[in-house]
């Protein structure tokens, strides 16, 4: 059967456009993050088990090639966590949001990293955190984020963080301060766009953490940016709207 062909005013009229919602964009990231990973990690088991196999000639002479598959199997992996990070985060309603007690969501985060600072000798220290108006499992990723690039942006010193959080004229402004290198001016503007990378910094991760902490703290109607100087590491800023009746959380 061939095509009905357009009469009248159907022949002039352009076809409707449909934007995608940020929820629709980040459901489909999620699936294909979620049939990536899964070849991915079939990829990589299978080279680990080849090399722990008895063939002399593959482990005289394949054993550095499986390495190199492994390796980049899990960096294609860690990318994978990364868009997945950055997909939930394009995912925030407009809220109403309700009220969440910063301390106990800071509790959480940190117990669910605890083995992650203990093999990074990681420190981490807060002063009174209060409740603010948000989503609690986001603003969880958010400082599950942040917790994660001070440990991936370390020095040689053992990672020491301080987070803090206190009323500003924006509603709450929380503070992550760490003990890493510093941030050239020059990286300032870009370090929370997609994929961005402080240049002569050769550090795990794609960029993606940041770029997701951004899109949380802004579907949250505030703001964030990065303050650096040498001899004080750098410290993460970023403003959240405060609870109606603010107290400790």
């Amino acid at each position: 059967m061939s095509p009905r062909k357009p009469t009248g005013s159907q022949t002039n009229a352009a076809p409707e456009e449909r934007l995608f919602t940020g929820q629709e964009i980040g459901e489909f990231l999620l699936h294909a993050c979620h049939d990536l990973r899964t070849s991915l990690r079939a990829i990589r088991a299978h080279a680990q088990l080849l090399g722990k196999g008895s063939d002399l000639s593959l482990a005289s002479g394949g054993q550095p090639h499986l390495g190199f598959i492994v390796e980049g199997a899990g960096k294609i992996d860690q990318l994978v966590d990364e868009l997945s990070s950055y997909s939930i985060a394009l995912q925030i309603g407009p809220g109403p949001f309700g009220f969440t007690p910063l301390g106990v969501l800071l509790r959480t985060v940190l117990a669910r990293l605890d083995k992650e600072l203990r093999d990074n000798q990681a420190e981490v220290t807060s002063g009174e955190m209060p409740r603010v108006s948000g989503d609690p499992d986001r603003l969880m990723q958010l400082f599950e984020n942040l917790l994660r690039n001070a440990l991936d942006r370390r020095g040689q010193l053992s990672p020491r963080i301080h987070i803090t959080a206190r009323a500003h004229a924006e509603g709450c402004l929380c503070a992550v301060q760490d003990n890493g290198p510093v941030i050239e001016a020059a990286d300032l503007e870009n370090i929370f766009q997609p994929f961005a990378r402080p240049q002569g910094v050769d550090r795990p991760g794609h960029g993606l953490r940041l770029a997701a902490c951004r899109e949380i703290v802004q579907r949250h109607g505030g703001r964030i940016w990065v303050e650096s100087q040498a001899g004080t590491g750098c410290t993460f800023l970023f403003t959240l709207p405060a609870a109606d009746s603010s107290g400790p959380g």
